[in-house]
């Protein structure tokens, strides 16, 4: 439909209208015109009538009727322009077309002289000329005048086209032709120009133009001149903002481009279309987004789409692709990008493609950090759960398994049992063939057990030497001694290392549920292969109703120690050391004692498994070892020679404690204070740590005791290496002294070692004369038991000491 493009002054003065106002109307829509309608068929131009009469609306909105005249003007590329005048008459006409009257009958118009024709062409402020068949002047208005020069008498009627243009560029109305005027006016006066039905001038002083020309019926030439100087000016500035735009979108790095409702291309940047194809002209205007599809497929610039162009491009997958707002896709050389689509008010499709190839590369990045954390948690997970050595279960893992097997238990029924395996000699083969014979054997024992037991049993390796091996079974089943049995004769068939045999052998106890809870079977298959051990080797124990009475009753001990321990029941006893040869008391051994509030006085050997088995053994240690100080400190502190006190101590407690507390109570007490500690404990446990710490007292000012010395555990060389500074006779020699000469032989050897290595050697126990006097004469230098006194408390001990 056409629409206004040009108002004049006096079209506003008439319809009240600016060019705002109507910008971008139809013009029939604003004219009301039914014939103007007629005249516009799919868009284009028809003849119009030459003239017709039609109704308006002002702006005020006061309906006015106008006669109107219609001419058809096109330029170089057939666009049309309608050209529309219009008069104001009075009234709307009859079928004869004159205007009726309302009242009295209208006289008959008088004859339309020039002078009239001239005043209302001079009326309309844009140039309007009219030029004979020879291009000489015919008639011209005020405006056309001022187009030409700044002299109106200077236009003559027959004056030719030439003349009139000279005389314009004479007075400086075309700039652009000074300096070439003869050739400008040759061009202009060529058919060509001249039978253009439009033309743009741009006049001085950025004024444009528009030159509308047409031939009338006698072969006038007329030329009007339309004041297209604001049109131009937005024009171009609506361009320079398209331009910028361009300019802006190409800046962009990404590709970007919009689509008309007909998904037809509007605009595009480089980006786009680097993105489509490699041709800098494969992209145009109007061309369908089918196309571009094809374009950009053909250029191998869509890499999902290689293998299967036809799917790719058919109806269905286009539809889908469409109908996603967001859309990753892939091109060569590992680049991606993010489309971006939607669709605007008006129906354009915009797509904003962007460049996520960084993104994505990341994102693979941190997945594959990922990956890599999550096989390390599981590598860390692993190690967490299973043996380094042989790959079997931890305790750890041991523990979970446990709980799932019980969860078994209360779903399906049944019962589980625990065998827990010990290895004989295995210390020896450690100690003798060194660490990889032993890595080797348990390596070799790991693979036997696991050849035997089945695959829902769960075999683990929870110690240096032991195993556990959890299995499911029937109530009353006898897998698990069967199972027990086997792996006692399978790990009893020797194991070859480097070619030599490697003997050792097994001892098992096993534990089942009912008669034990789920979370003590490990305690109490602990207890059954204790029970084995104590047979000897190559036994099995079973945990039967006799050891959960024992247990029971120990856990009845546990708990009233706890309580004793919390109502500070345990105290020191005191049992005197005298001096071999003169029978005076130089030292004294403080005992732990339990005045149980019910049985008395219970000595260490009622309560000390119990105690070990709780592992408190260390906080009874220092327990009865600060209350013997403080009682010694306030008893003897006034002696100038006080008499030395000697501690039982556990390991746990001497790797355990603050020693600078330990130095504190040490440097308070005038007299010597001396650690005793278990030869069996002592010596096989002999390592650096331990060694390190020993040497530690001894900065302290502590001498170390080896109790119960002669059990057999010791060696000279590691004896030599730990230096204590006393041994102290085991009971079990010191009761055969009388009864025995190869006794005798014996603890003379053990005091002639402690007197070559500079050790003091008590005897314990000592129960009659006659041992005190042979004791004396081997060479004891203290004598301690019940011939001289027994243990007791702090005034008893007082008044022994007095008497």
């Amino acid at each position: 439909m056409p629409r206004i493009i040009y108002i004049n002054q006096s079209f506003t003065d008439l319809f009240g209208f600016n060019f705002d106002d109507v910008a971008s109307h139809t013009s029939f829509r604003l004219l009301n015109s039914s014939s103007l309608k007629d005249s516009v068929e799919g868009g284009e131009f028809t003849s119009p009538p030459a003239d017709q009469h039609t109704e308006i609306t002002q702006k005020n909105g006061t309906r006015i009727w106008v006669n109107t005249s219609d001419i058809i003007v096109e330029n170089e590329d057939g666009e049309g322009h309608l050209v529309c005048t219009t008069f104001r008459i009075s009234s709307k006409p009859d079928q004869t077309g004159c205007t009726a009257m309302a009242a009295t009958p209208m006289p008959e118009p008088p004859a339309l002289s020039q002078d009239r024709l001239l005043a209302a062409l001079n009326a309309y402020p844009d140039p309007i000329v009219i030029y004979g068949p020879d291009l000489r002047l015919v008639s011209w208005n005020h405006g056309y005048s001022l187009s030409v020069t700044d002299t109106p008498t200077d236009l003559e009627a027959g004056m030719h086209l030439e003349e009139v243009l000279y005389l314009a560029v004479k007075n400086g109305r075309y700039p652009d032709a000074i300096g070439h005027e003869k050739a400008w006016v040759d061009a202009i006066l060529t058919p060509e120009t001249l039978g253009k039905s439009y033309q743009d001038v741009e006049l001085d002083g950025d004024i444009h133009h528009r030159l509308l020309r047409s031939r009338s019926t006698n072969g006038d030439y007329v030329v009007v001149r339309l004041n297209s100087t604001e049109f131009v000016r937005q024009k171009r500035q609506a361009e320079a903002v398209q331009s910028r735009l361009i300019a802006a979108l190409n800046a962009y790095p990404s590709p970007f481009v919009i689509y008309d409702s007909d998904d037809c291309l509007v605009v595009w940047n480089d980006a786009y279309r680097r993105s489509m194809t490699d041709d800098p002209d494969g992209l145009r205007p109007g061309i369908h987004r089918m196309e571009v599809a094809r374009v950009a497929i053909k250029a191998g610039k869509i890499v999902n789409a290689r293998g299967h162009e036809d799917e790719w491009l058919s109806d269905k997958h286009q539809k889908e692709d469409m109908a996603k707002t967001v859309q990753d896709i892939e091109l060569d050389g590992d680049i991606h990008h993010r489309l971006l689509r939607s669709r605007v008010e008006n129906g354009d499709l915009v797509i904003v493609r962007l460049d996520t190839t960084e993104l994505v590369r990341q994102r693979r990045a941190v997945e594959q950090y990922a990956h890599k954390l999550e096989q390390a948690n599981r590598e860390t997970t692993y190690a967490a759960h299973h043996d380094d050595l042989t790959g079997l279960g931890n305790r750890r893992l041991l523990k979970i398994k446990l709980e799932d097997l019980a969860q078994r238990r209360t779903e399906d029924g049944g019962e589980i049992a625990a065998l827990h395996i010990d290895l004989d000699r295995f210390k020896k083969i450690n100690d003798t063939m060194g660490h990889s014979a032993g890595d080797q054997v348990l390596l070799d024992t790991s693979k036997r057990i696991q050849s035997h037991v089945d695959p829902d049993d769960f075999v683990a390796r929870i110690g240096g030497d032991e195993f556990i091996v959890l299995l499911y079974a029937h109530q009353n089943s006898p897998r698990p001694i069967q199972l027990a049995n086997t792996l006692l004769s399978e790990l009893s068939r020797p194991i070859p290392y480097q070619g030599k045999e490697c003997r050792i052998g097994a001892s098992i106890g096993v534990a089942t549920t009912p008669l034990v809870a789920v979370d003590q079977l490990l305690i109490t298959s602990d207890i059954a292969l204790y029970k084995a051990k104590h047979r000897g080797r190559g036994q099995i124990g079973v945990y039967d109703s006799v050891d959960r009475l024992k247990g029971q009753r120990n856990k009845a001990m546990a708990d009233d120690i706890m309580r004793g321990m919390a109502e500070n029941e345990f105290v020191p006893f005191y049992l005197p050391q005298t001096d071999a040869r003169t029978g005076q008391l130089v030292a004294i051994e403080i005992l732990a004692r339990w005045l149980h509030p019910e049985k008395g006085v219970l000595e260490t050997t009622a309560f000390l498994p119990v105690v070990e088995h709780l592992n408190i053994a260390a906080d009874l240690d220092r327990m009865i070892f600060e209350k013997a100080m403080q009682e010694c400190k306030h008893a003897f502190g006034g002696m100038k020679a006080p008499p030395a006190l000697s501690f039982n101590v556990s390991t746990k407690r001497i790797m355990d404690d603050d020693l600078l507390s330990i130095r504190e109570h040490v440097l308070s007490y005038a007299g010597q204070i001396s650690f005793e500690f278990l030869e069996s404990v002592l010596f096989e446990e002999e390592d650096p740590q331990l060694l390190g710490r020993l040497k530690r007292l001894r900065d302290i000012g502590i001498a170390i005791e080896v109790d119960d010395f002669g059990s057999g555990r010791a060696s000279v060389v590691a004896l030599q290496r730990i230096s204590p500074d006393r041994l102290k006779i085991e009971p079990g020699l010191v009761a055969q002294v009388t009864k025995s000469e190869g006794v005798v032989r014996l603890l003379r050897s053990i005091v002639q070692i402690g007197q070559s290595l500079q050790m003091g050697v008590t005897a314990e126990a000592v129960e009659t004369l006659e041992q005190a006097r042979i004791l004396t004469d081997l060479g004891c230098d203290r004598l301690q038991g019940h011939y001289f006194a027994p243990p007791m408390r702090l005034p008893e001990l007082l008044r022994y000491m007095s008497e």
